[in-house]
């Protein structure tokens, strides 16, 4: 990680402390971030291997995803403010800025098929309905 701090990081590090169990997952996202300043936002794809509440563990062919950015659900219907907290090995290690709801992770943990919050979802079916 880089040694430019702000405080979306320090966000994510004062909530180092794991209070959730992480469940294993084979799921697709995008993530949108910025590039050159904010002339510039690009989109990637990770794979999340395993997620709880406050974060995730993910990799990805890309390896310019800075340490702040959002993930995408569904067509744009709902976005995570995340935090890079240690990479290694290529494998990101991300905390979200704030808590999600229970209902959601434990259905994004248990979807089986990888490439389904890539496209437009049903925000009542996956815990989000309110939210997204």
């Amino acid at each position: 990680m880089s040694s430019r701090r702000n405080y979306l990081t320090k966000l994510a590090f004062e909530q180092e402390s794991r209070n959730w169990v992480r469940r294993s997952c084979n799921v697709l996202v995008h993530v949108l971030f910025t590039l050159k300043g904010v002339r510039q936002v690009s989109q990637a794809q990770l794979r999340v291997l395993d997620i709880s509440e406050n974060g995730l563990m993910a990799t990805s062919h890309r390896r310019d995803i800075p340490d702040h950015f959002f993930i995408s659900i569904g067509d744009h219907q709902y976005h995570i403010g995340c935090a890079v907290v240690h990479r290694e090995n290529g494998v990101l290690h991300v905390r979200f800025i704030r808590e999600q709801p229970t209902v959601f992770i434990n259905v994004f943990a248990s979807l089986a098929d990888p490439f389904a919050l890539l496209e437009e979802i049903r925000p009542a079916l996956y815990g989000l309905e309110g939210l997204a």
